[in-house]
Order: C-alpha cells, then structure tokens, then sequence
C-alpha cells in the first residue's frame, strides 16, 4: 500500500508529520510514497538537491540517477516499489530539477565533478555502501562513481545502458556543439529524442525527455551538450575497466542505438547481466516501469 500526496502538501508518513516547501516547477507534482518510508526533502543549497525515503528497518540503500534532461521526478513510477524494500536517494544532477542554480558558476562539466558531488551527498547522508541506478547518460555518470570509490558500491544496475557509441552517434556527440549551435540547444535535445526514440511506442518516454529538458537554462544547455564531445573516450576507458561489482544492463529490444554495445559489454565481463525486454525502447523505465522494477527486485534478491 503506498500514499498519493501532493508535495507542496503537508503529510505524515509512519506517524512523523512534514511540511515540504512548495518549488513552482514541482508544484503541480504528486508522488507515491512507500507505506512506512520516512521522507525528507534537502533544502540545503550548498549540495545537489536530493530526497530520501527510508524504511523504518535496516535496508540497503540505492541511489537513482537520471539522465541529461531529467529530475528526480524521471523515477516518480519506481519509488513505489523499489522504496517498498529498500532506502532510495534520489537526486538532481546539477543544472536540473531543484539543482538548477546549484553549479550556475561552474563554467564546465563533466563526469568528474558529477560524481564528486554525488559523493558529497551521499557522505553527507552517512550512507557507507549502496547500489547505483542511473539511467541513460546517468549509467556513464554510475560508471564514473565506480572508478571514484568502487570499495563502496554494491552493485549497478544499468536501464538504457550508455556504454559505447556507435557510428551514427560517435559523429553526432563529434558535432554535438556544433550543431546545438545551428539548430539551437533546446532543438538539439529535441532532435536528440528523436534520434534516441523514434517509434510511436516511445513516445510517452520521448515526451517526457523534451518536456523535462525545457526547465534547463540555454547555459545549462550549453554545459551539458559539452560533455558529448569527449563522450566515446570516455566510454573507452570504461568499457576497458573491468570491475568485480555486479552490473545489470537493463535495454529494450528496440534500442537502436545502445543494445549493441550493451550486448558486448555483458559478453565481455562475466559479472556482468543484461535483460531485454521486448518491444520497448531506450527508457524503459518509464516505457515499461512495472517490467523494469521487477527486474531490479529480482536482480537485487539474486546478489543479497
């Protein structure tokens, strides 16, 4: 059983009352809360903007991480039932969401820093060891973090895994500024969906990644789109790095861009999984939530 609120509402969850400061970009949101889970919202403005959710009986925790456009309201559909059995922390990457202003100084990103100040929330949280759910461009930011501090990750699990590109995206990330340039940033991510998610069946997922990427500024824009120019090297380095932490790579069967080198990926590491659910596309925890978050469970169940 789980509760349906409004987030600028006051609520109480396993008797403990909270008042939730209304953001206007968030003030139209409802969320599910898992039964019993203790929420808290950060406001404090010196970290990237997070939530928690924590069971009232000792559980591992797991972080969710969204992609290049996204909020923490990308996994509104899993915290019903991955926060039924676990802690979940679940952030804004700098620039979205609740972290809009967080970086606004910072004139260049990359995955570095995104997982240094990752880290700086997670250390803040006291949380010692977790596993790691990033989606999209938030597997490569997972992928970072691993070689940051691998001795403190459990496991990762991987939905629209981006571990190598292919052809087709190596010269669009090559001309990614570029052509943002030309066509304009907020056109670029647009584009971009497109490319990512072609088919009717996307587009509940390609809605949602135009919609989301609108609330990020043209400098944000800029700074991210960056971050696609030395996107293959890095990538390299990756699929290069072999690891003894479980990983799942979790695609749909019509990835036309990514399913290929996630299927090389999962040959070359023997800790390593890869599931395909069928009929689905790049996101396919929005496009088949309820597939996606039992295959977690599952995943999760076989490494406890």
């Amino acid at each position: 059983m789980c509760n349906q609120l409004h987030i600028s509402e006051l609520f109480c969850v396993s008797g403990v009352s909270f008042a939730l400061e209304a953001v206007p970009n968030l003030r139209t949101m409802s969320i599910s809360l898992p039964s019993e889970s203790i929420v808290f919202e950060s406001k404090d403005t010196s970290l990237l903007h997070y939530i928690t959710y924590k069971r009232p009986t000792n559980t591992d925790w797991l972080l969710l991480i969204h992609g290049a456009g996204g909020s923490t309201r990308t996994w509104k559909r899993q915290i019903d039932e991955l926060g039924a059995q676990y802690n979940l922390l679940v952030i804004d990457l700098p620039g979205h969401g609740n972290s809009g202003s967080f970086s606004k100084d910072h004139p260049k990103y990359s995955f570095n820093f995104m997982s240094d100040k990752i880290w700086d929330v997670i250390d803040h949280v006291s949380i010692e060891k977790l596993h790691l759910i990033g989606v999209s461009l938030g597997t490569v930011i997972c992928l970072q973090m691993r070689i940051s501090q691998p001795d403190r990750i459990l496991s990762i699990i991987m939905p629209g895994a981006i571990v190598k590109l292919n052809t087709k995206l190596k010269v669009v990330a090559n001309l990614s500024l570029m052509l943002a340039k030309v066509i304009g940033f907020r056109n670029f991510y647009s584009f971009s969906a497109h490319i990512m998610m072609p088919k009717n069946n996307h587009k509940k997922s390609r809605d949602t990644f135009i919609r989301e990427a609108k609330a990020l500024t043209i400098n944000e824009f800029k700074k991210w789109t960056s971050l696609y120019y030395n996107l293959n090297k890095t990538l390299l380095g990756f699929f290069k790095s072999s690891s003894t932490i479980p990983h799942l790579l979790i695609m749909g069967s019509q990835d036309h861009l990514f399913l290929e080198p996630a299927k090389s990926f999962s040959a070359q590491y023997p800790n390593s999984e890869l599931s395909v659910i069928q009929n689905c596309g790049h996101v396919v925890s929005i496009e088949r939530a309820q597939q996606f978050n039992q295959i977690c469970l599952q995943f999760l169940k076989s490494i406890s």
